[in-house]
């Protein structure tokens, strides 16, 4: 194991534990010669600091037992992969004005090859002739100033089956929503993921029932979250016929979330902030 990744590695254990103590468009196949090459995985932990910063929702540790609540740390997000699956539990990223940027080329989705020896490594032919596309949870476009994170939106253990009709409108459209607050100088911490078993593809990959995502919008001039944050969340369910349905239809409570997925969000608040932003359903 290189030692910049060890480094990572012990840092991010150790913040987990400090922590826990307290749409993308359907892709027309494309099949590259021979074996691509992986991802380079992070050598900062900078950006795992910043997906974390209010906790871990499902304690994901980087002990290799735990091959369905795994770890994993790129510059550009943190998730815990779900190995029966072939999915991530959940992602976590900030995304910041200075994160956009203009449309780049498309990259090829490839396997997650910082996943450890003897775990599933999907890759984009997994997901062919399913009828589901490959759902981006960390959006590509909330990574297009800088080419080496926006390829890592494109690794397998950031995508989830999800139906053309939820991924390319009422997902997509809250995507879009995000990146326009991001825009106008809010700082976003987002944390996205799904729930449910609906079926198999090709025996590898499980596509959810459901697909949530929770989106704290700190306004420029603060750092934090406080008891008034705009908190966004949804709960969306992964059918065909949604393509009229906006994502406001779809907002829920972060508690309700909790509740479907047996999470603790937001977990280094103090319980009174908790108690106010988890219980509110967004109505701007």
């Amino acid at each position: 194991m290189p030692e910049t990744f060890r480094s990572k590695l012990f840092l991010l254990v150790a913040l987990t534990l400090s922590l826990t103590g307290a749409g993308c468009q359907k892709m027309a196949e494309r099949f590259p010669a021979g074996d691509p090459e992986a991802v380079a995985p992070s050598t900062s932990a900078t950006p795992a600091i910043d997906g974390l910063r209010y906790g871990n929702p499902s304690n994901a540790t980087t002990d290799l037992q735990n091959q369905d609540n795994f770890l994993v740390i790129h510059d550009s997000h943190v998730l815990s992969y779900n190995n029966s699956y072939g999915t991530p539990n959940w992602v976590a990223w900030k995304t910041t004005r200075a994160d956009l940027g203009n449309s780049i080329e498309r990259p090829l989705f490839q396997p997650d090859r910082s996943l450890p020896v003897g775990f599933r490594k999907v890759a984009y032919y997994d997901y062919s002739g399913s009828g589901y596309d490959r759902g981006h949870l960390l959006p590509s476009a909330d990574r297009f100033a800088n080419k080496q994170l926006n390829e890592q939106t494109f690794l397998m253990t950031n995508i989830i089956p999800q139906t053309a009709d939820l991924n390319q409108f009422p997902w997509k459209q809250l995507e879009s929503y995000s990146r326009f607050l991001a825009r106008k100088g809010n700082t976003i911490y987002t944390v996205a993921g799904g729930y449910g078993e609906k079926e198999r593809l090709r025996n590898r990959v499980t596509a959810p029932t459901n697909c949530w995502k929770i989106i704290a919008i700190i306004p420029p001039g603060r750092d934090t979250i406080d008891a008034n944050t705009r908190i966004i969340t949804v709960d969306m369910p992964n059918i065909d016929s949604i393509e009229r349905t906006t994502w406001q239809k779809y907002r829920t409570s972060v508690r309700t979330i909790e509740e479907k997925t047996g999470y603790d969000l937001f977990r280094t608040l103090p319980r009174n902030i908790q108690d106010a932003i988890e219980v509110t359903i967004d109505r701007k």
